[in-house]
């Protein structure tokens, strides 16, 4: 009789561990993000997409958003998606603060500053700079196949030139401006840091880039046919990779990086550009692979508790500004 209590004491001590651990992982968010997208693994298309998107809404649902101003779609150009939002911290400085602005995903053809789904997501990217003693901005540009090249490039300058025109007024320094851009967002950023036609007439007018999970090359697909030029020569030379052959301007401190899940192609694109500007400069560019993460995770899991990339983007912005 003794050792069947006993044997019913233990079988309720492991039924109880079994239950806390369930109810542990369906009720820690913190769980949920970082086992889904481990599950979700290295593939990327748009199921892998929505489902990121929403393990990352729920988290964010219970970030803290508060302490900062939103001022929301300000023209910087007369297309309608030439828009741009502002983040700042209610915490005026008294010193101008640095300035980021960050280019969304997308392929050239979709996305926008704000998820439709969720005004939460990429928010959380000018929200998480204001609240690190920044000035946080999200851009919009025009999309293919409306738009096709100069188009990246000729609305970087165009967001610059309001920048450099106004952003004293939101208390953000128009000469410590850095540019962020994940995935065919980092495509628009570097064909303007390596278009030197496209630069203000002072140069690039920005101090720093941080690109992320981005392919720097050409396809034959559609969209770059559409885009760039049906001939490849053509495509070849005015993609990413090929503007940094015949760049001839300054020098731009950049930060590239991967995630461990992004799809092979993705890793092969930004270790492209790493060897290209190592090769150019005989200088190597920062980079890190973000562990844990997949294509879009790490942008979104800033200002989160899923967060840890932030201390790594503060630290890059800080050793150029020092």
């Amino acid at each position: 009789m003794l050792i069947m209590k006993s044997f019913a004491n233990i079988v309720s001590v492991v039924i109880l561990f079994i239950s806390l651990a369930v109810y542990s992982n369906d009720q820690d968010p913190y769980l949920k993000v970082s086992s889904g997208v481990a599950e979700l693994g290295k593939n990327w298309n748009a199921e892998v997409n929505v489902k990121t998107t929403d393990l990352f809404i729920e988290l964010h649902e219970l970030s803290d958003r508060s302490g900062v101003t939103l001022i929301s779609d300000i023209a910087y150009g007369e297309h309608y998606l030439q828009v741009l939002d502002i983040v700042t911290s209610e915490i005026k400085s008294e010193e101008l603060l640095p300035v980021v602005v960050f280019f969304h995903g997308g392929g050239l053809v979709r996305g926008n500053k704000v998820l439709p789904v969720s005004d939460l997501l990429l928010t959380n990217i000018p929200t998480f700079f204001a609240k690190n003693n920044m000035i946080g901005v999200n851009a919009n540009y025009r999309l293919a196949p409306e738009a096709s090249w100069p188009a990246a490039p000729e609305d970087v300058h165009e967001i610059l030139n309001w920048i450099k025109d106004n952003i004293e007024s939101y208390g953000g320094d128009p000469q410590s401006i850095f540019l962020m851009g994940n995935s065919a967002g980092g495509r628009v950023v570097s064909s303007y840091l390596f278009h030197e036609p496209s630069h203000l007439s002072e140069g690039p007018g920005v101090i720093g880039a941080l690109l992320s999970s981005s392919s720097f090359s050409t396809n034959n697909g559609e969209t770059h046919r559409n885009y760039y030029s049906d001939d490849l020569e053509v495509r070849e030379a005015l993609v990413p990779l090929g503007l940094v052959d015949s760049y001839s301007g300054p020098q731009i401190p950049i930060f590239l990086w991967s995630a461990e899940l992004d799809p092979a192609n993705i890793e092969v694109g930004i270790g492209e550009m790493y060897a290209k500007l190592c090769a150019k400069y005989q200088d190597c560019p920062r980079f890190t692979q973000f562990q844990g993460h997949n294509h879009i995770s790490h942008i979104m899991s800033l200002n989160s508790s899923y967060e840890k990339i932030g201390i790594e983007l503060i630290d890059f912005i800080q050793s150029v500004l020092d």
